[in-house]
């Protein structure tokens, strides 16, 4: 059963007018090992998952709801917009399906989001959202919410329990090792590649690392001759990616980027040094960065990762409150058109000039809000 969202008859025919044909995958990872399964709990969990549905029962109560979110927050744009469309799809369920939207801004830190979570939990809302941003360190709050009956719907990311109702997101394993399969077949098997990954602890940075790696070690002609975090940060990227130039110059063929804010940084290094830009696995459906991409004639992959999954999220939380069957694991390649992967032979055709070098599509609400929130150029 796929869960029936609200917002697909609004929308779902102009973004396939929009977007074309372009909801499907465009390249894939290898199909997996015993040994990869075997060496990632991740994925493990997911497989597992995948078939599952979750009797809720034991959840249904009469509405409207409080749901409490637990978000990544206003650290970059990607977390901004996704706390947007939350405010957003609230507003368009109504009082009369969500009273209360409870929020909390982690500034993308476990530690601060540990204490904000038990915080929530004491409002005793109906359900949590939680964008957890540390695997390991958000497990005992998840713990705890489902002990005190409050179900909890994980959002891009996961932690190191399979006690929750549901995630929504994508195989971030695969994901990964896509994003080097492309790469390793650009350079026919063989080169010296960087990879810069996001932050550290975070379930979407390090599963997408291990798939990435994984897929490395199985040609024996690439060379990962470095890694470094970039926290999904366009600044932080460059910073690194100029240090990496002069300490490696042109000698590297491909890049691995875990985000498109670091895939810009990475660019903008090589633009201002006057080097010509490597092959780059790791692009998304962010406008800084298909605007470098058109501009430059950038050659890359691109996976995605919407921030209007939250919507997914909280259409998730409602049908857990009305006690309906819900997937353990919500695919949002599978719920929300032009999420699939996406190369520079497609990638101008998600460029929209109208949006700010800030917006990470697809957006599901109206321009107009674009433009009261300054995503819009003038």
């Amino acid at each position: 059963m796929k869960i029936k969202l609200n917002f697909k008859k609004i929308f779902s025919v102009s973004l396939a007018i929009l977007l074309g044909p372009l909801a499907f995958q465009l390249f894939a990872a290898d199909a997996f090992t015993q040994q990869e399964i075997k060496s990632s709990p991740y994925l493990q969990s997911v497989l597992k998952r995948k078939g599952q549905r979750y009797d809720t029962t034991k959840f249904r109560k009469a509405g409207p709801y409080r749901i409490a979110l637990a978000a990544q927050g206003t650290s970059n744009s990607w977390s901004a917009l996704f706390d947007e469309h939350a405010y957003w799809y609230t507003e368009e369920l109504g009082k009369g399906v969500i009273s209360e939207l409870l929020y909390a801004d982690a500034q993308a830190s476990a530690d601060k989001q540990v204490p904000q979570v038990e915080d929530l939990l004491a409002q005793e809302p109906d359900a949590l959202i939680l964008v957890p941003m540390g695997a390991a360190a958000l497990t005992a709050p998840v713990e705890r919410a489902m002990a005190q009956g409050v179900p909890v719907v994980l959002c891009a990311s996961a932690v190191e329990t399979d006690n929750f109702v549901t995630e929504v997101g994508t195989n971030l394993y695969a994901s990964g090792a896509g994003l080097a399969k492309y790469l390793t077949e650009k350079l026919n098997g063989k080169g010296r590649v960087l990879m810069m990954t996001g932050i550290p602890g975070t379930s979407t940075s390090d599963v997408m690392e291990a798939g990435g790696k994984a897929t490395f070690k199985k040609y024996s002609g690439i060379d990962l001759v470095d890694e470094q975090p970039g926290n999904w940060s366009t600044a932080e990227a460059k910073r690194i990616m100029e240090t990496w130039l002069v300490k490696y110059g042109d000698s590297i063929d491909g890049i691995w980027s875990g985000g498109a804010q670091m895939s810009q940084g990475i660019v903008s290094a090589y633009l201002d040094k006057g080097m010509k830009i490597p092959p780059i696995g790791g692009g998304e459906y962010a406008t800084g960065f298909l605007k470098q991409a058109v501009e430059n004639d950038l050659k890359y992959g691109a996976w995605q990762y919407p921030n209007a999954m939250v919507v997914l999220c909280m259409d998730a939380a409602v049908n857990i409150l009305r006690g309906r069957l819900v997937p353990r694991f919500i695919d949002f390649v599978d719920n929300i058109p032009g999420t699939g992967t996406f190369t520079d032979s497609e990638g101008k055709r998600y460029y929209n000039k109208k949006w700010s070098d800030d917006v990470f599509g697809p957006i599901l609400f109206p321009d107009k809000r674009l433009e009261k929130l300054g995503y819009l150029r003038k």
